[in-house]
This record gives structure tokens, C-alpha cells and sequence, in this order.
């Protein structure tokens, strides 16, 4: 029988973590997902294309 744990039980665990943990988790979570080094690249790349949205006169859409 296989013991899964949920993604419940995850997210809890993660809160637990103390901050160099949940660090560490950041930087190795690409690399556990299998997600392709050229598709970390380009969210690095396009990231800073969103930045016109970070001004005060839109502020009031920041919380939804």
C-alpha cells in the first residue's frame, strides 16, 4: 500500500519551516516540480515586463 500525504498536509508542513527552510524550499521547488531550466529562464526574463502595474494609481487592485 503507498503512503501519499495530501497537499494539505504539505502546506502545513511548509508553515512550519523555519525561514532558511522555507528558503530553501524557494530555490529547490523548480528543480522538484521538473520544471525546464528554459522555462525558469523566461519567467526571470518577463518578470520585470509587469512593473508599469506596480504604481499608486492602481493601488486599489493590489489587494484582490
Amino acid at each position: 500500500m503507498e503512503n501519499k500525504i495530501t497537499l494539505k498536509q504539505v502546506e502545513k508542513a511548509i508553515e512550519h519551516f523555519n525561514l532558511h527552510e522555507q528558503k530553501r524550499l524557494l530555490q529547490d521547488l523548480p528543480h522538484l516540480l521538473k520544471i525546464k531550466a528554459d522555462d525558469i529562464a523566461l519567467l526571470k526574463i518577463t518578470k520585470n515586463s509587469f512593473n508599469f502595474w506596480d504604481n499608486p494609481d492602481d493601488s486599489i487592485y493590489d489587494q484582490l
